[in-house]
């Protein structure tokens, strides 16, 4: 009488099986979300939607006004994007109004610093409907946009754990690490024409839909290198005009 040996089965057959498994017992579905999530598709860029997005985060990461984006997609809550959802990053039609961007520095990119540049004020600031504040004390690193085009803002020295306050009212439309290049990101709608945005925090102390006032504390500072945090922290401080980077020492008293 002959002793049936066991069935023996490769690991990447057996992987195959659970996966078909699954696929049948949850309904998974076998087509991915895309990796590359901004691509060009017919000469137009576009954006696929990922874990964490919001329209304005995507707006702010493409250097587009949250409205127009909204208008060329038809939506109509900012809030509602799904996973995976193809967003067009220019108007209907072929427009140009987005381009091949570069993004900021990465988080763990390496400042450049500067010697100590000091804070040349003019009598009066630009003209504009918010109320701006300085969201720290802190000598300025790089101005707008000084060494650093892609940065797109003016980067702020401080000590690690220092408040970063916010520069105006509003609120937070973005909070969270999911924006590639700004680490520890928080960003603030104060109408719907000016955002202003805090990234390479250490820890953010607001959630995305909360209200804010002028001055609260919504973040502390972040390392300027995570390797040496003797070297100290430093804020990336962006203001945003219908999602266009504007110099924020223009505005700031």
């Amino acid at each position: 009488m002959h002793t049936r040996r066991p069935l023996l089965l490769s690991s990447r057959l057996r992987r195959f099986l659970v996966v078909g498994l699954l696929s049948g017992l949850f309904g998974l579905s076998g087509c991915a979300t895309p990796t590359d999530y901004r691509s060009w598709e017919s000469g137009q860029p576009v954006y696929y939607v990922k874990g964490g997005d919001t329209l304005y985060s995507i707006a702010v990461a493409n250097d587009l006004d949250w409205q127009r984006l909204a208008r060329w997609n038809g939506i109509s809550n900012p809030r509602h994007l799904k996973i995976g959802e193809r967003l067009r990053l220019s108007p209907p039609g072929g427009g140009t109004s987005a381009g091949r961007t570069s993004g900021a520095p990465t988080a763990n990119t390496p400042v450049k610093t500067a010697t100590s540049v000091t804070r040349s004020r003019r009598a009066a600031p630009a003209a504009s409907p918010v109320d701006w504040k300085w969201p720290l004390d802190g000598r300025v690193l790089h101005r707008f946009p000084e060494g650093a085009p892609a940065q797109k803002g003016v980067i702020l020295a401080a000590s690690i754990g220092t408040p970063v306050r916010a520069a105006a009212g509003g609120k937070v439309v973005y909070s969270g690490d999911g924006l590639p290049g700004y680490g520890n990101l928080i960003i603030v709608k104060h109408n719907a024409e000016w955002l202003s945005a805090y990234a390479y925090n250490k820890s953010l102390a607001v959630s995305e839909g909360q209200q804010v006032r002028r001055g609260q504390t919504i973040a502390r500072v972040g390392p300027r290198n995570h390797r040496k945090p003797e070297e100290g922290g430093h804020l990336l401080f962006q203001i945003r005009r219908q999602g266009k980077p504007v110099d924020p020492e223009r505005y700031l008293p």
